[in-house]
């Protein structure tokens, strides 16, 4: 059993006293990407706005205002609403000024703030720090993605890891920050398998094959409907998403360039999406940001004609799960409306509708797959692909549509002998 002992607890000091301010600053923020962009802006606020009030070197002057916090919270809370009245003079100037600042970006920067006393142990009235921050006065007008804003990226795009992350984007709908920690054996192909053939069952809509992650359906050369994307694995963020058979395709394209880069292929804890050379160092959502913008921009779709209020009408990594839900939301769906649109909500991260959706609301993952399959179409990108899917699709509707129409007729034919023995039955009494 583990145990602390007496002189633990009275050698004077305890475990936060011995640590580094900003080492409890970091402990406290998991995400990676959070903890780069939350000590960027600790240190512009430290070293740039309070240049003149504090001294040192980054993890001075964060000890020096954590001190302040703790000796001086009158003094120190001074301080925070000053940084808030520097920011919302910013934000009071005309749209096109150098120095105007998005009055929607304010909280980001207190943010880090706040984490850096809550670690340390300092409270202060955050409240009443809010409360000074300026009202959002530039709500513009933006969207998402269109497909043929895609399709121009894809054309411009420099290589197959640019190609793989922009159809990734598209199909699954994930945020940038789910590009850092994706595994290959976060992905997993789904085909479609004889039934019984370890896959769901069947469906009671006429299909004749289940969904499964085991190409065992008689075709050893089927290609994938889908592929599963575990978004945030390992963490208790974590979410199935999925990809279409397009996307899929460009990942293994990039596979095989990956493979080639690094000298052998991916391992299966390797991350799937690298930074630019021979070794398998995970990429991080800046450099995919960047990766993407450069083919927008080649693509035209970051020209300053597209701006509103110094923003883009479409948020370069967001416009795709904004392109995402709205070709989920317009596809149909062979369950209800509802259970529909919460089985969206996972595949998008989200909780629900509501927060209890998540424990009430169980799904199956290939159940989220088949939600999925009947938004491939709109969620592939190329043309020609989309309408052989397209053409697959009405084809199926088809045969479905005469094996009911056989079953109805089998069944009237039975009725009709059925009803022949009854009437000879009652002839020859």
């Amino acid at each position: 059993m583990i145990k602390i002992t007496k002189e633990e607890l009275e050698d004077g000091q305890g475990v936060a006293s011995r640590t580094e301010p900003l080492d409890l600053f970091w402990q406290g923020i998991r995400a990676d990407e959070t903890r780069r962009t939350y000590t960027r802006t600790l240190k512009r606020l430290l070293c740039g706005m309070l240049e003149e009030v504090l001294e040192g070197t980054f993890e001075e002057r964060a000890a020096q205002l954590v001190r302040l916090g703790k000796s001086d919270p009158d003094r120190a809370l001074d301080l925070i609403l000053r940084i808030s009245k520097k920011i919302r003079g910013r934000s009071a100037l005309p749209h096109d000024h150098p120095d105007y600042f998005n009055p929607s970006g304010v909280s980001n920067y207190f943010k880090p703030l706040k984490k850096l006393f809550d670690m340390n142990g300092i409270s202060m009235p955050w409240k009443r720090v809010y409360s000074t921050f300026p009202e959002s006065d530039n709500i513009t007008e933006s969207r998402g993605w269109d497909r043929t804003e895609i399709q121009s990226m894809l054309r411009f795009a420099r290589g197959s890891a640019d190609r793989a992350a922009i159809l990734v984007a598209a199909s699954s709908g994930m945020r940038v920050g789910g590009f850092e920690l994706l595994r290959w054996s976060d992905l997993r192909p789904i085909y479609r398998v004889a039934a019984g053939g370890g896959g769901s069952n069947d469906d009671g809509n006429g299909d004749s094959a289940a969904l499964g992650f085991e190409n065992n359906g008689g075709d050893g050369a089927a290609e994938p409907v889908c592929a599963l994307l575990t978004v945030y694995g390992r963490t208790n963020a974590s979410y199935p998403a999925f990809i279409t058979p397009e996307a899929y395709a460009a990942v293994m394209d990039y596979r095989n360039v990956w493979a080639t880069e690094v000298g052998r292929p991916p391992k299966p804890s390797d991350p799937i999406f690298k930074k630019v050379g021979s070794l398998p160092e995970k990429t991080t959502p800046a450099l995919i940001k960047k990766r993407i913008e450069k083919a927008a921009r080649a693509a035209g779709l970051r020209d300053s004609g597209r701006k509103s209020r110094n923003l883009f009408d479409v948020p370069i990594m967001n416009g795709f799960r904004r392109f995402w839900n709205k070709a989920c939301k317009e596809s149909l769906s062979r369950e209800s409306p509802l259970s529909s649109l919460i089985r969206k909500e996972y595949m998008m991260g989200h909780v629900g509708l509501v927060s209890l959706d998540r424990n009430y609301f169980k799904t199956h993952v290939m159940e989220l797959a088949e939600e999925y399959l009947q938004s491939v179409p709109n969620l592939t990108i190329d043309d020609a692909a989309r309408l052989r899917l397209t053409n697959a699709r009405q084809s199926e509707r088809i045969l479905l549509l005469e094996d009911e129409k056989d079953r109805e007729i089998a069944k009237l034919r039975l009725m009709v002998e059925q009803l022949a023995c009854r009437i000879e039955s009652s002839s020859s009494r």
